[in-house]
């Protein structure tokens, strides 16, 4: 282990000499899945390898605009204590969207060694390494949509729904190629990009890793992509619904297991129903078991309710099929080796690490328990009465969570209470701003108030 942490400490300095690096980030993603960062001269960055650097332990429990909710266990309760963040070697990346710099992931920890188990990071590494002990590497991709806006106007890059047209694939290609060319260079391998249904909304897919390196580079493209539009004039955002009548933004997070010794995909059986294993059952199952509580990390804003809207392609109930675009999760058309589910019940706004991590929870605590997987649906779910609904507000959702304790028994205790606190809080600043809170008419308008609170940094 040790050389190896030798070997890893050699490349880096290699890399920081070859590529004049002068600056380092220590980067960690919060609840939201915003980027929170020290920024050191490269001259410190081996005594923070060696020592650790210190962060507020709180800012895993702040809100989005840094408010202090009470109750989560990191605030008050330990007097404001710091962490002392471990960085992560591997995650070392030169970022060439900013001159002379690299960034580098930590994971909090308390001073007496402790892991900070409400980091989103460290349990997500804790559920992969549960499907690890069983035999298996979780395989992950991401699908991302977002909104580009003029910086200072806030207005749309352009205007219509222009799904797929390539001229406004590439209405700016200063800025789309330089995205890419620039993402590649960092190790974010993107497979499409392509105009979406709303003025201004982009798509951009991102080939599958295995494990944790999946949602670290997520972490990575989004926090990049917003960098790199601030420089061509853009505000890149992943508000779910900047604007209530255009597309809501999604994130579809795509799922398989795969076999360590073997390689093979552990989901498909072309032999059995559905083409499917009964591991691949049971996962499904409880993915779907656990939906309505995980609205809280797949719809983690007030405004992402006013995307689960019928005959919008959003899915708005936890349900399954193939092929279907009205459903929640969705079994891919390709199979054999390539067999995975989509979880389509993401929203623009969730933190790709809560993503993977709710994703594979409820998939692990179905394996466990074996629920029945309720059959597909095969016509239009938007049309029917008995298909269970999602929440329609965040109050709802983190009601949902809070009684899930078959959920919160693969997560952590430290975990719950800190999600459960900061969306309370979220919660019920909404509620003292607007009398018309969780209702129908507060889901069919936004305020600019939600533009203010999430855009910028969502």
């Amino acid at each position: 282990m040790l050389q190896n942490k030798s070997s890893q400490i050699d490349i880096i300095k290699k890399t920081i000499r070859d590529h004049d690096i002068q600056f380092i980030r220590f980067e960690q993603a919060d609840l939201y899945g915003v980027s929170r960062s020290k920024t050191v001269p490269v001259g410190c960055f081996m005594d923070y390898v060696d020592n650790g650097l210190n962060f507020y332990g709180g800012l895993l429990g702040l809100d989005i605009q840094s408010m202090v909710p009470s109750g989560t266990g990191y605030a008050e309760e330990v007097a404001y204590a710091d962490h002392c963040t471990v960085p992560d070697l591997s995650t070392f990346t030169v970022l060439p969207w900013v001159p002379n710099t690299a960034n580098i992931t930590v994971d909090p920890y308390w001073y007496d060694g402790s892991p900070a188990m409400a980091s989103p990071r460290l349990l997500l590494k804790k559920i992969i390494n549960e499907f690890d002990k069983m035999g298996y590497v979780c395989r992950l991709g991401y699908e991302f949509e977002f909104y580009v806006l003029d910086a200072k106007t806030r207005e749309p890059a352009y205007t219509g729904q222009p799904i797929f047209v390539t001229l406004k694939n590439n209405f700016d290609i200063n800025f789309t190629y330089d995205l890419m060319r620039k993402m590649d260079q960092a190790g974010v391998r993107i497979i499409t990009q392509n105009s979406e249904h709303g003025p201004g909304q982009q798509e951009l897919n991102l080939y599958y890793k295995d494990g944790l390196a999946a949602a670290d580079t997520a972490f990575l493209f989004k926090n990049g992509t917003k960098e790199i539009a601030l420089q061509h004039g853009y505000l890149a955002t992943w508000m779910t619904k900047p604007f209530i009548d255009s597309s809501g933004s999604g994130s579809h997070f795509h799922v398989s297991l795969i076999d360590k010794k073997t390689g093979r995909n552990v989901f498909d059986d072309p032999s059995a129903e559905y083409g499917l294993t009964d591991l691949a059952k049971k996962f499904l199952a409880g993915v779907l078991k656990h939906a309505r509580a995980n609205t809280v990390f797949t719809a983690p804003t007030i405004n992402c309710y006013k995307r689960y809207r019928i005959n919008s392609f959003a899915p708005h109930s936890a349900t399954w099929g193939m092929e279907n675009r009205t459903i929640g999760v969705r079994l891919k058309g390709c199979r054999g080796q390539s067999t995975h589910f989509e979880n389509r019940l993401a929203c623009g706004g969730t933190n790709p690490y809560l993503l993977a991590l709710s994703t594979l929870a409820a998939g692990l605590e179905g394996i466990q328990s074996s629920p029945e997987l309720p059959a597909p649906i095969t016509d239009i779910a938007y049309l029917r009465d008995d298909v269970p609904k999602l929440p329609f507000s965040l109050e709802e959702a983190v009601d949902e969570f809070e009684k899930d304790t078959a959920l919160h028994a693969v997560l952590d205790p430290e975990f719950v209470k800190l999600v459960l606190a900061v969306k309370r809080f979220e919660v019920e600043n909404a509620k003292s701003r607007f009398e018309d809170y969780g209702t129908p008419a507060f889901n069919n308008r936004v305020d600019p108030w939600e533009w203010d609170y999430y855009m910028e940094l969502i």
